[in-house]
């Protein structure tokens, strides 16, 4: 996990990847927890039900790595709403997010418990845990929709199925319309000189005048 960095000249740029990534980030935490609890509160095998060995970003739930199973996608394809501007410039919005789990069985009755499995425990975890990581400030996730399907498998040995988990994050401090650089040189990372400096500078300049 990466915390992100921002500087006082442009303030902070967010794009829908770091949400994706702290999604990835936290379901990763918390999926083997959260499946042993659906597996006690079943009546199974404690233990019996294997965590994601994929996770993956994608644009859409139409591709996924085939060679590991059980896999989650995660999409994010942007912003559900308009976004709120708050009076210092500040900008926060709702973020559109998508969760897929695709299991693979020799059955279907196991390929359907399994995906089902994975779609609860996603889902409690966006819903509990929907502060995500620390890469962003992220204010909760909403779940919208959970539903199921079945996937096609090219080579037909096993029977596959998915879930899919709709929801939305609010993200805060996306950007800020009240920054920016004012030349087009501006240093990445470039920080507004302290206050002083800036009222020397401006002495100096009226003088030489």
């Amino acid at each position: 996990m990466t915390q992100m960095v921002t500087d006082d000249v442009f303030g902070p740029i967010f794009d829908g990847s770091v949400l994706t990534r702290a999604v990835i980030n936290t379901l990763k935490m918390w999926f083997q927890t959260y499946i042993r609890e659906i597996e006690y509160q079943r009546g199974w095998t404690v233990g019996e039900i294997p965590p994601p060995k994929t996770y993956a970003e994608r644009w859409r739930f139409d591709s996924y790595p085939d060679d590991k199973m059980p896999a989650v996608i995660v999409v994010s394809p942007g912003m559900t709403e308009h976004p709120h501007y708050d009076g210092d410039g500040t900008v926060n919005g709702w973020w559109a997010l998508g969760v897929g789990v695709i299991a693979a069985a020799s059955t279907e009755d196991n390929s359907e418990r399994l995906a089902k499995t994975y779609g609860a425990a996603a889902r409690l975890i966006l819903s509990q845990k929907g502060w995500l990581d620390e890469t962003w400030e992220f204010n909760g996730t909403e779940i919208l929709d959970e539903t199921y399907g079945e996937v096609p498998d090219i080579e037909q040995a096993r029977t596959m199925r998915s879930a899919q988990v709709i929801a939305r994050t609010q993200v805060m401090n996306m950007w800020n319309r009240s920054t920016g650089p004012l030349q087009p040189t501006a240093v990445p990372g470039e920080q507004w000189p302290e206050v002083d400096s800036v009222t020397i500078d401006a002495i100096n300049r009226i003088e030489e005048e």
